[in-house]
């Protein structure tokens, strides 16, 4: 799925099984992620549901799986990095109208920038 069709807002439960996919990119079986969301993050959801929020992530596109022999293994489709990156530039293009200068000037509450963070915004520029 290329990463334009990609949904990169998600509930923070969705987020919570995105995490411990991002901590074990070899993937995961949907047990393993049971397991983790009801014993690690005390959620005592029931299998249901974490299906659901496993389909809706699968949806965005934020999800593959392998099939392996009997097994379904879970896997992100990007990194964390990847993840955030497009988050950013969903929620600019969004609320800002994927205007830059607008966002930036809605962060800066309409005030100059002092001159450490329009140094750090220069170099950033530069670097693109």
């Amino acid at each position: 799925m290329s990463k334009e069709k990609i949904k990169y807002l998600i509930s923070e439960s969705e987020y919570l099984i995105m995490e411990y996919l991002w901590n074990h990119e070899e993937g995961k079986m949907f047990g393993d992620i049971v397991t983790y969301l009801n014993e690690t993050c005390q959620k005592n959801w029931t299998k249901q549901t974490i299906n659901t929020f496993i389909k809706r992530l699968k949806d965005k596109g934020l999800i593959n799986t392998h099939n392996n022999i009997k097994k379904r293994i879970y896997y992100p489709s990007l990194s964390y990095t990847e993840y955030k990156q497009g988050e950013a530039k969903e929620l600019i293009n969004e609320l800002y109208g994927g205007s830059m200068y607008t966002f930036l000037s809605a962060f800066s509450g309409g005030q100059k920038l002092d001159e450490n963070t329009a140094n750090e915004l220069r170099k950033i520029l530069e670097e693109l």
